[in-house]
Formats: C-alpha cells, structure tokens, sequence
C-alpha cells in the first residue's frame, strides 16, 4: 500500500479545522487558542515523523505472526472477513485504550493526546510517538485469528480516521445515534478531568463496549478538558516524555524492590508508600479555574506564526514525499521540522535558550546549503508538481530564509536592555 488512509485525508482534516476555526471566530466560542492549537499540531507532527521508524517494524511483527501463526486464511475479498476486522478491531482498541489510561506504562505512551485544556479538531492530531508500540500487542489476535495485514491496516486506520470528528465542541448530543456510534459528547467526557468523567468513555467508533464493561458516562455539563496534573509548557518534547521521567523517577527513588516494579503496572496516580499519598483527582473550582498560558512580544508572535508554517510545509512533503526523497535529504528534513517546532515552543515560553537554539538553527541551515549539495529534481513525484526550475532554486530560498529570519530574530534579541535579558518559564506539571 503506497500511502495510509490518514495520510490521504490529512488535507480533509484541516479543512476542517479551518471550518472550525471560522465558526469559533465568528460566533464568538472559545474554541481556539493560538499557543495551544499550535503544541497540538506540533505533537501531531511528531508522531508522523517518528511513525516512519515504528510502523514498518510493527506492520513486519504483525504479518509475521499472520504468516506463521494464523489459523484461519480469510480473503482480502471476504466482505464478511472486512466487516469482522472492523468490528474486532474496534473491540481490540476499546482495550488498548481502557489500558492506556489504567496503567502508568500504556498511559506515559498516551498521555499527550489528553494534555490540551481546549477541545477542537487540532486535539484529534495531538497524539504520542510511542502510543502505536504499545498498542501492537493489543491487535495481535487479529493476526492469530488469520485477517491479513493490508485487511487490519484499512480497518484500524478507518477507526482512528473516525475518530477525528469526535474532537469539538461544537456537536451537540446526537440521540440515539450514541447508543451503537460515539459521538462527540461522549468523547467529550472521555477528555474530561472532572473525577466523575476521568477513566470513562473509551469507545473508538461502536460506543457499545463502554456500555457492555461499564465504563459509559453521559455527558453531563461540559467537562474541564485536560489532565489532572496541567501541563505547564509548551515544549512538544516534554509533553511526550515527562510521565516518561515521572514515573522513572518514582521508581527510582522509592526503597521498595516490589514498589520500583509495581510504579510500571500501576494505574496514574500511585505511588509508593513511602513517597506520599497517591493523587486522587481533585473537584475543580470553576469559578477559579484558568488555563495555562504565557505572554509574548508581537515580534516574537508573528516569528513564531511564520516559522510554524514553514514547519508545518516542511512536515506536508516529508509526509507526503519521505519514500522518494534521498535519505540524506529526509533524515535532515525529519530533524529540522522537530527542531523548529521545539523553538517555537521555547519560544513560547519566552526562554532566551529557546531564541538561541533557533539563531543556531538558521545559521545551520544557511551553512549546510552552501557546503552540501541539495538536489530535488531526481524526485519524481516533486518534479509532477513543481517545475525543474523551481526545484533547482528550492536550496538557494532555504537560504535566504533562514538568512532573513536570522536576522529578524537577532534583531529583536539584541534590542532587549540586555543580551540575556527575557524571562523564561520553567516546563512542569503542577
């Protein structure tokens, strides 16, 4: 299969993200906040970029399984065999996902799709990059059972395609459509940190599970979105990997050989006895109640706008051309695209180290087009959308972008009273 489904669709989604965007401005809902929108296409973007080291190995453990273990030989042809991938499929996510927010390890991998205090379809992208591993052993069934890997690729990509549509606010209820289908108020809930929504809601496309093992809540009133511990960052990085760290630290530090086992298997929020009391979600003051945010100069606003586009158009043809760009060309392409979108995030947080890595990463850009020779025209696929021209100039504009936007940038960091002078905001969770 040259291309995934999401791959194809991707241009849908932010469409209608703009859809949603235009409604939110213009009939006045706070769906949108600028910083917030932007850490969850960052995260979305990281997980489409290390998805090309981790697919192909599990898609291999998958068929491999398939091939030497299957007990059934259904037909790709089978509308039979498609209709029980999907169902089963969906079964199986229902699992994975219970598990993904019941114990600590499955949950470090899911975390980041739960971090947003808003709820709109950039919350959809925002997903982790370590989230597709853990989830393997959960579809392996499906192989033993005899489906064929390109039949549980479709029908899983299917269900998280669906999946998209659940992520706004500005659905209502949709009658007994919920009973069978989940909907975007039940998934509502499902982001939800209120303790009477937390660890509900699970279901991917059939809501029937979440009725049949108990986990189904109504939504009620509108939840507050988010995690019990707020993100108080804008790094893409940290959010990937800081209950990583949280939960490495807690076992390492705990005195209990049994606890530094149990801290992996345990669900969010235990923790060791002799560490303290475990977390248990507390009600939220409504009244009370702000989202995290930070406040930057409009210089460093319109940069970062800029940059992120830029980004974000790098990050569409790594996706779309990864398979016929020369290794060099994509690894470097892959490791600019996250560095960017790790600047901005610093950026965000007004950290001058932030400013500095992105000063560097100009230069670096400049630097590497004069001493190594980019070449895009051997690039079929590139070569049917863009004139040869274009192509052959496409080295010398990356230059002179990254020229121009370093100097902008130092610009504006040399025209603070001092060189080291901006106020930075330190990542945690509260």
């Amino acid at each position: 299969m040259e291309k995934n489904i999401i791959e194809l669709i991707t241009p849908v989604f932010f469409v209608l993200i703009v859809v949603e965007l235009l409604y939110s401005v213009f009939g006045d809902k706070p769906f949108y906040r600028f910083k917030d929108s932007i850490n969850n296409l960052s995260a979305g973007i990281f997980m489409q970029i290390f998805t090309v080291f981790i697919t192909l190995a599990l898609m291999a453990v998958y068929s491999w399984v398939y091939a030497k273990f299957g007990i059934l030989n259904i037909s790709n042809d089978s509308w039979i065999g498609w209709v029980f991938c999907f169902v089963l499929a969906d079964f199986f996510y229902y699992w994975y996902h219970r598990f993904g927010h019941e114990i600590n390890i499955f949950w470090a991998s899911h975390v980041a799709h739960h971090q947003s205090e808003d709820y709109n379809f950039t919350v959809a992208l925002r997903q982790g990059v370590t989230q597709n591993t853990f989830s393997l052993p959960f579809y392996l069934p499906l192989a033993l059972m005899g489906f064929p890997p390109i039949m549980f690729l479709l029908c899983i990509q299917i269900n998280f395609a669906y999946q998209f549509w659940l992520h706004t606010r500005a659905i209502p209820k949709l009658g007994i459509f919920e009973w069978v289908f989940n909907t975007p108020s039940q998934h509502r809930v499902h982001h939800g940190r209120d303790p009477k929504y937390i660890d509900k809601n699970y279901a991917g496309t059939f809501a029937i599970w979440d009725r049949m093992f108990g986990s189904y809540k109504e939504e009620e009133e509108e939840p507050i979105f988010g995690i019990v511990k707020p993100m108080q960052t804008w790094s893409p990085l940290w959010t990937q990997f800081h209950y990583f760290e949280e939960l490495f630290l807690l076992s390492w530090k705990t005195k209990y050989w049994k606890d530094k086992f149990l801290v992996w298997i345990k669900p969010p929020g235990w923790k060791p006895k002799d560490l303290g009391e475990s977390v248990v979600p507390p009600e939220i003051d409504r009244s009370t109640y702000e989202k995290f945010n930070t406040h930057i100069p409009y210089t460093l606003l319109a940069y970062s706008i800029t940059q992120f586009f830029f980004g974000l158009g790098a990050s569409m043809v790594y996706i779309e051309f990864k398979k016929e760009l020369p290794l060099f060309e994509m690894c470097a392409l892959g490791f600019y695209v996250l560095w960017t979108l790790w600047n901005i995030g610093a950026i965000f947080e007004l950290k001058t180290s932030g400013i500095v890595s992105e000063l560097i990463r100009l230069a670096s850009i400049a630097a590497l087009t004069y001493v190594y020779p980019f070449d895009f025209t051997h690039v079929e696929k590139l070569t049917a959308v863009l004139p040869v021209e274009t192509l052959q100039y496409l080295p010398q504009l990356m230059k002179q972008v990254a020229l121009i936007s370093f100097f902008i940038l130092g610009g504006f960091l040399v025209s603070q009273k001092r060189f080291f002078s901006i106020k930075g905001y330190t990542p945690k969770t509260v």
